[in-house]
């Protein structure tokens, strides 16, 4: 099966079947499947593409002609295709290919997702790689390597030694901004999937803010939330542990479209060791999840759904065949934080020293806070300025929603909160480091923390 733009395209021994997605579909008001039989295959003419204009395929018809556009990073997809209609003619019909560690799995399709940054900022993006899946087959990957956007495109010699990008080997590539549209054709209306999911999906809002580009509309599952539910016989939940547990292949990690393509077969791999078909919202929701969703204001993260009533709502909106009514369907969480959620707004002053000492005593995390809260259960230590609010507010903030906050980084820690310093901080080094060695550590921004203590509202 191939991906073109607006459609699928399957070859049998028989016929070509091209199938619009739903996003093209809508647009056309037409959901229908176009059928052309071999025989009326008359000539096939290859166009090629650059980095910025796509290769094409034409079919001659009897009746006229059909041309198949591909995205401009795979230039071969005209050559292939035309091979595998002659492969078709001689009776040789291709099959798909299942993705690593997986066979096929009806309904299960998505777009799995990874980005390489530039530096500690989010939404520095030099690297975005993708895998599309349908009905649990890969169908086609795509990579592009790209310049961050103006004023996030230093190179962090950390990050560098992580990924092996350099500002070199991006300077004649497209600014990141000018990438969104091929971005969100490709994903189109899937649902896309990551592992740790927060992060692919703020960087790609970051970057898309900071490009001054629309930020996509769509809904996620993370396959690190997903793996950490089931109860694997693994060390732990890392991107290459899991991808040695479903035998699914990793050899440059770290690349965006091999992490991509790893974390899409772990995910068809859970699925298929829970002995699950459907759809992904579906999957997600039967493990008592709520898909996350990526929007201009915020990116709501992948969270347990105790009540259902996310749930239900998404799978309500989905009916409806819109990606942008899926993400509408959010639930305000409600607890017992609503005194943090309505803190009072503050005037902005110059922030003093001892706004960024260490308070004395570390409050205990609230037990009956809410359990939807990004913070409930997680080990939190702030590092750097967050003015207008000490620390001490911050931590009886992160207390009230039932997270535990430490000084220092530690091997308990699970959220490093990096607030405004001017160059990165021993804490900061120290969670990277750990990181590194496979601790399971998130690094967030000040707005974060803030957006999830309700701050910022």
């Amino acid at each position: 099966m191939f991906a073109v733009h607006g459609a699928r395209v399957m070859v049998t021994n028989r016929e070509v079947v091209v199938s619009p997605t739903l996003l093209a579909a809508s647009l056309r008001g037409d959901s229908a499947d176009r059928v052309i039989p071999l025989a009326e295959i008359t000539g096939m003419t290859e166009f090629a593409g650059d980095s910025w204009s796509p290769s094409s395929l034409e079919l001659k018809l009897a009746d006229g002609a059909l041309t198949l556009h591909f995205y401009p990073t795979d230039p071969e997809g005209p050559k292939a295709l035309v091979a595998l209609i002659e492969a078709a003619r001689r009776g040789e019909a291709p099959e798909a290919a299942a993705v690593d560690g997986a066979a096929g799995i009806p309904g299960l399709s998505f777009v799995a997702l990874d980005v390489e940054t530039a530096n500690q900022q989010w939404g520095s993006i030099c690297q975005i790689g993708m895998v599309k899946v349908i009905d649990g087959e890969e169908v086609e990957r795509v990579s592009w390597k790209c310049r961050p956007p103006t004023g996030l495109d230093s190179f962090d010699p950390f990050n560098v030694s992580i990924h092996g990008i350099t500002a070199e080997d991006i300077v004649d590539c497209p600014a990141v901004g000018d990438l969104m549209e091929d971005v969100a054709a490709f994903i189109g209306e899937l649902p896309i999937v990551a592992h740790n999911a927060q992060f692919d999906a703020s960087a790609l809002r970051y970057a898309c803010l900071a490009s001054h580009t629309p930020v996509p509309r769509v809904m996620f599952a993370c396959t690190l939330a997903l793996s950490r539910a089931t109860k694997l016989d693994v060390q732990n939940h890392r991107l290459p542990t899991l991808a040695k547990h479903f035998n699914v292949a990793l050899d440059n990690h770290h690349d965006a479209a091999a992490d991509a393509a790893a974390c899409a077969g772990i995910l068809t791999g859970l699925a298929r060791g829970a002995g699950y078909e459907g759809s992904l919202m579906g999957f997600v929701h039967g493990a008592g999840f709520a898909l996350g969703s990526i929007d201009h204001d915020r990116v709501t993260p992948v969270l347990r759904d105790r009540s259902g009533a996310t749930r239900a709502l998404q799978a309500k909106a989905a009916k409806q065949g819109s990606m942008t009514a899926v993400v509408d369907a959010v639930v305000e969480p409600e607890g017992n934080n609503q005194n943090v959620a309505n803190a009072p707004k503050r005037t902005r002053r110059p922030a003093p020293w001892d706004a960024v000492a260490t308070p004395d005593m570390i409050p205990e995390p609230d037990a009956t806070a809410d359990p939807n809260s990004p913070l409930y259960g997680e080990n939190v230590t702030l590092s750097g300025d967050f003015e207008p609010f000490d620390k001490g507010e911050l931590w009886a903030g992160i207390a009230a929603h039932g997270g535990q906050v430490g000084k220092n980084v530690t091997k308990k820690t699970t959220i490093l909160v990096a607030g405004e310093w001017a160059t990165m901080t021993s804490k900061e080094k120290r969670a990277r480091e750990l990181q590194e060695k496979g601790q399971e550590i998130q690094i967030w921004t000040a707005a974060e923390l803030l957006e999830a203590l309700g701050y910022d509202e």
